[in-house]
């Protein structure tokens, strides 16, 4: 009978020290702002190529964002954020791989002014204000009319594949704000390859 009730207390002990490290578990990853998020993500609505007077190619992209709620939380508090456009153009052959003619970037970054209570959208030398981060997260999402493929970069009828895509980039955030990132999938926002074909004319 000893035996039994010993077995029965150890069985017990077992059983509250791992409900006791679950929840120590669930409570610092609370603290710590590492629960699940609302659906987040990014996709490609569309991306064309189209042809400038001076024979150059822009590429036009539109995006769907949807970005979870602390990253916006971060945004208000000041933080900066950044994401990522990569463009490629390929040149498609039959008898070995795809030729890369381009393999370009630009940063799209906003931030917030606490003072003048406006969201900046920074773009190379290009910078735009609003009022909202409606408005902002609207213009990160749209390419428009990145001039990427020069005349003496194509031959006219021949057909070429573009592909793009939009990330955030987690490697310019705070540090705290990194290890959210790699805890909660929800900070993982990435368009993925968007591959289309054109043909310069």
């Amino acid at each position: 009978m000893a035996q039994f009730w010993m077995k029965t207390l150890r069985l017990k002990a077992a059983r509250d020290s791992v409900y006791g490290w679950v929840c120590a578990f669930i409570l610092s990853v609370g603290l710590l702002g590492i629960a699940p998020s609302a659906h987040a993500d990014i996709t490609t609505q569309y991306a064309t190529m189209t042809r400038q007077s001076d024979g150059v190619y822009a590429l036009n992209a539109d995006f769907r964002l949807s970005m979870p709620q602390q990253l916006q939380d971060a945004i208000n508090h000041g933080t900066p954020v950044s994401f990522q456009v990569e463009f490629n153009i390929n040149r498609p052959r039959w008898y070995w791989s795809n030729e890369n003619l381009i393999s370009t970037s630009r940063e799209q970054r906003i931030s917030f002014n606490s003072l003048t209570r406006e969201y900046r959208v920074t773009s190379g030398a290009n910078q735009y204000r609003y009022n909202t981060l409606n408005e902002a997260l609207l213009n990160v999402s749209r390419v428009s009319q990145w001039r990427v493929l020069w005349p003496s970069q194509y031959d006219a009828g021949e057909p070429l594949e573009g592909s793009v895509r939009i990330y955030l980039n987690t490697a310019k955030l705070p540090r705290t704000y990194q290890l959210n990132s790699l805890t909660n999938q929800g900070w993982g926002l990435n368009s993925g390859w968007y591959s289309f074909n054109f043909t310069p004319r």
